[in-house]
């Protein structure tokens, strides 16, 4: 078995059942930038406007394996739930509205990310990683429901009835406590962040688990913030192949509601994979 480096793009959707009083809203999009040649930095773009909060993200991040943090100087732009973001372009947004009110979003993305090139450039940015497994946010009939564990196997192989010798993986999310009843009932403040544990699991060639790893995670909600549930969308390999201990960033997708409307934002963060590929 060859020993790699993953990083693992998974996307976390949290959803809810919405009420007659709440506005379903739009959730912002993601688009990949890529990693750095050695795998260290993984970078996306947020973007997006949703007419019923009026949120707007235009926004691009860097994560770095070693630290496991955003590098510094981003995230660079708007982000709807961060409006005190000091990272982002010294320009008017209303300067960028169409005649109706609603931003100009595509040349609000360019300007994002003209002034994040010399950032991006220095870091190496743009080598791609390889789509592994994954859900998408789009798709409405899902096998299994989109909260179901992913599985897969690192490299590709051709489907037959000689049995593959490599390892399966899956990756699930779930949270430390059970998520409140938000949608019948007012949220109750926090002062902690919510807290759930990403478990990365190996079988071969049982279908029983021989190898797990566990990493947690916070997101800061805001207090009076409702989270709702969560589903991983994609794992993707980047394109180091180096190192003692298999590794994997996850990109997840948050989201919470608020009084009348929904909000949501990508995140990313590296964990170690269960010793084996």
């Amino acid at each position: 078995m060859r020993h790699v480096l993953l990083a693992f793009f998974c996307a976390l959707f949290l959803s809810a059942t919405p009420l007659a009083a709440r506005e379903q809203s739009d959730a912002p999009d993601i688009e990949i930038l890529g990693f750095s040649p050695d795998g260290r930095y993984f970078a996306y773009e947020q973007y997006g406007y949703d007419i019923a909060s009026d949120a707007l993200d235009a926004a691009i991040f860097v994560i770095d394996r070693e630290t496991n943090k955003t590098v510094e100087g981003f995230p660079f732009g708007f982000i709807a739930d961060l409006p005190d973001n000091t990272n982002k372009p010294d320009i008017d947004i209303e300067s960028l509205r169409t005649e109706e009110g609603a931003p100009e979003l595509g040349k609000l993305r360019k300007v994002v990310r003209e002034e994040a090139a010399a950032k991006l450039s220095a870091l190496e940015i743009g080598t791609q990683g390889r789509r592994l497994a994954g859900v998408p946010m789009t798709q409405r009939s899902p096998v299994d429901g989109k909260d179901a564990p992913l599985k897969f196997v690192v490299w590709p192989t051709i489907p037959s009835a000689i049995p593959d010798q490599q390892f399966v993986y899956s990756i699930s999310a779930k949270t430390t406590d059970p998520l409140p009843d938000c949608v019948n009932a007012a949220p109750e403040p926090r002062d902690i962040p919510v807290t759930f544990i990403i478990t990365a699991e190996r079988t071969f060639p049982e279908t029983k688990t021989v190898a797990a790893k566990e990493h947690i995670y916070q997101w800061a909600i805001a207090k009076d913030d409702c989270p709702a549930g969560l589903w991983i969308s994609d794992i993707i390999a980047p394109p180091d192949a180096k190192g003692d201990k298999p590794v994997l960033l996850i990109v997840f997708f948050t989201g919470a509601w608020s009084s009348a409307v929904d909000s949501a934002r990508y995140h990313a963060t590296f964990i170690e994979m269960p010793e084996g590929e």
